[in-house]
């Protein structure tokens, strides 16, 4: 089977499991956001300058990893992280130290597998700085989405300028 395959069917899984679906509606421009920075990082990074790729395998091709990633892991995991968001700031500290440490593990695994490769400086530590960022940020544009846009889009120069890419 594949890793891919197989993460997304876990993903489907836990989403159906535990996900809150009367509150899909007040996620859903948070889980658009997610896939359309992550289609933005594809289109800009495209050929020329990956900092990390997702590798296909033997049953999927690339063009159908990027696209199970973007539309079917990544919303449905960002999903799972904003139903299940406590509001105790303690509580909510463990909760995105949680999500971080699962998309790190999966990602270090996959990066051990050969299903993820680095390049131009990037390794596992700014994917545990990126996912920390990730995780405040989605919850941001949850509750703020109007101010999390020009955050974002400072956030994506930062990232540009230091891996070289302008």
């Amino acid at each position: 089977m594949s890793i891919h395959v197989a993460i997304a069917l876990w993903t489907v899984w836990a989403a159906w499991r535990w996900g809150r679906w009367t509150q899909f509606p007040q996620c859903y421009p948070t889980l658009l956001y997610l896939s359309c920075f992550q289609l933005l990082y594809e289109f800009f990074s495209h050929e020329k300058f990956y900092v990390w790729r997702l590798e296909p395998d033997q049953l999927i091709n690339y063009t159908g990893v990027v696209m199970l990633h973007t539309f079917c892991i990544y919303p449905l995991t960002a999903f799972l992280y904003l139903t299940r968001f406590p509001e105790v700031e303690w509580r909510a500290a463990v909760h995105i130290a949680k999500w971080v440490l699962i998309y790190i593990s999966v990602e270090w695994v996959g990066y051990r597998l050969g299903y993820i490769t680095y390049s131009h400086g990037w390794n596992c530590w700014w994917s545990l700085f990126f996912d920390v960022h990730m995780f405040l940020m989605l919850r941001f544009h949850h509750t703020k989405p109007v101010w999390s846009i020009p955050m974002t889009i400072l956030s994506i120069f930062f990232y540009l300028i230091l891996f070289g890419y302008l």
